[in-house]
């Protein structure tokens, strides 16, 4: 086993997940040539230059070493990958099961890695067992890590977890704490200028949109939904295009403009018939039945 080139693989791997270049790392440590080399696993650094790259990097030093006997780093994203997935798909318990076979992995105990466990066991806390408070007190815990918070990623998951909680907050509820936790969650997002992730940005249009239309503040939900729609037609997605203008329609449709409503009703079906969004479809095939009625009752 060369111990050298998996010690050198996860140091890359970190320092792509924290967006720093090799220089970036090597600075005030060695040089950037040194770095290339050890990722390369050419050489295996001192003890005391791979304790300070550790330190750059938001990890124990001993990480390290766990890895060169453990798993390995394409296993880690295969897992994340996995419980993104079920998220999406509300597959809450197949979330819950995968975060209890990994707890013990020393590999997710390296902080942004366990920053993203905890994270997905809050959301499995209240999403599977109904307990809100367990639920937003395990979210807190991952927001209060101690990570390395000059890594954009972390500040993206921060961001992430943030939206959650303020999604949990709007589910039971809990409309004006819902809107104050996603007001410092944009705050946050603000500071990224150069490394905005437009689908964050979007999920927070989308998500704060959806509290303000809930105290019926209509004006600020169309203008919310407007800017997220704008983020994906300048960034060509689909994504959450179809509940934005759900959202925009349902808006519209409450102030009595009903003409306006139905032409993003209509839009919003066509887009839930691209992505297959079957139950979507539905909702707004009712909702424009409805409206429909209406008009000609």
């Amino acid at each position: 086993m060369n111990i050298a080139k998996l010690i050198g693989e996860q140091i890359r791997y970190l320092r792509q997940q924290a967006g720093l270049t090799q220089a970036q790392l090597a600075q005030g440590i060695i040089t950037q040539a040194q770095i290339s080399n050890i990722e390369k696993g050419r050489v295996l650094p001192l003890s005391t230059t791979l304790f300070e790259i550790a330190n750059k990097l938001g990890v124990d030093v001993n990480y390290f070493y766990e890895q060169a006997y453990t798993v390995r780093h394409d296993y880690i994203s295969e897992v994340k990958f996995q419980i993104r997935k079920f998220i999406r798909e509300r597959n809450y318990e197949e979330v819950e099961k995968m975060i209890v076979a990994e707890e013990k992995n020393p590999a997710f105990k390296v902080p942004h890695n366990w920053q993203f466990m905890l994270w997905h066991l809050g959301i499995v806390e209240y999403y599977n067992k109904g307990d809100f408070k367990k639920s937003i007190s395990t979210l807190q815990k991952a927001l209060e890590l101690e990570v390395n918070s000059n890594i954009v990623n972390i500040k993206l998951q921060e961001i992430e977890i943030l939206n959650s909680i303020a999604i949990i907050n709007n589910e039971i509820k809990r409309f004006t704490d819902s809107i104050n936790i996603y007001q410092k969650a944009f705050a946050k997002l603000d500071k990224l200028i150069d490394v905005r992730d437009p689908r964050v940005e979007i999920r927070l249009c989308y998500g704060l949109a959806k509290s303000y239309y809930k105290i019926g503040d209509y004006k600020q939900s169309i203008f919310l939904c407007k800017r997220g729609v704008n983020l994906c037609i300048n960034n060509e997605l689909l994504y959450l295009l179809g509940e934005l203008y759900y959202q925009t329609a349902q808006n519209y449709e409450n102030q009595h403009h009903i003409i306006k409503a139905a032409s993003l009703y209509t839009k919003a079906k066509s887009l839930f018939e691209i992505e297959n969004k079957v139950l979507f479809k539905k909702i707004v095939e009712e909702r424009l039945i409805q409206i429909s009625k209406e008009v000609n009752s």
